[in-house]
């Protein structure tokens, strides 16, 4: 009975913390992070029920085939193809069902337009961002003690360029549930449409030497006709 107490408080305590994990992923605020969040959902409820089935099944097989004062050996079962199909079937069809889900998901999330609504150009380099807006004049800097500001406007679809001049680094807004890649002489894409109004703040997320974890910037989402006034006036003041 110990043991079967032991196995069952590891199996509780593992759940338990599938669960905090699970609720530690922040909540998404883009159209694209909804749909990357909406899949980690899947994947969480689908392992849920692969561990209870398995979970199950074991603590069935320890009660019913348990110890007995008899010390007859049960009788086996050379082969059972009805089983054997189904147990191989059933993981297959749920492996090839998230495959399938998740290549329609990166396909939507990965997805191209031609003429977005803003395109941003973004340079990263040891250790700074500068965020400069296509088609105009306003560029926004920072520095390692100076993280900069990016105005942002919301229910818009936006691509970043991404660059760097240097070593790898990574464009991360944790809110948005997407990252990207900042290469040296390649230039990288994202594109996203912001849903809700707000400041969220953005890191590099690639190690890329001492001042790595300062190189910081915070987007400032605000509605589309702020920001078109914002970026008339130069990117001047408050928007």
């Amino acid at each position: 009975m110990g043991r079967s107490h032991g196995a069952t408080a590891r199996a509780l305590a593992l759940a338990g913390l599938a669960a905090i994990l699970a609720g530690c992923m922040p909540e998404p605020v883009t159209t694209e992070g909804a749909r990357v969040s909406a899949l980690y959902g899947i994947f969480l409820a689908a392992a849920a029920v692969v561990f209870v089935v398995v979970a199950g099944l074991i603590g069935w097989s320890i009660v019913r085939y348990r110890a007995t004062d008899d010390d007859r050996l049960p009788s086996g079962t050379h082969e059972n193809i009805r089983l054997e199909l189904l147990w191989w079937a059933l993981p297959t069809l749920l492996v090839i069902g998230l495959i399938i889900l998740t290549a329609q998901v990166l396909t939507e999330v990965d997805r191209r337009t031609e003429d977005p609504d803003l395109t941003v150009n973004v340079t990263g380099s040891q250790w700074q961002w500068e965020f400069a807006y296509q088609g105009t004049d306003v560029v926004v800097t920072g520095l390692p003690d100076q993280p900069p500001v990016v105005v942002l406007p919301v229910g818009r679809r936006i691509a970043f360029n991404l660059s760097s001049p240097d070593v790898i680094h990574s464009f991360w807004v944790p809110q948005f549930l997407i990252k990207r890649d900042v290469l040296p002489d390649k230039t990288n894409r994202m594109e996203l449409t912001i849903e809700e109004e707000g400041t969220y703040s953005g890191v590099c997320g690639e190690f890329c030497g001492l001042l790595h974890h300062r190189m910081l910037f915070s987007i400032e989402a605000v509605p589309a006709d702020a920001f078109d006034r914002w970026l008339a006036a130069g990117g001047e003041g408050a928007p």
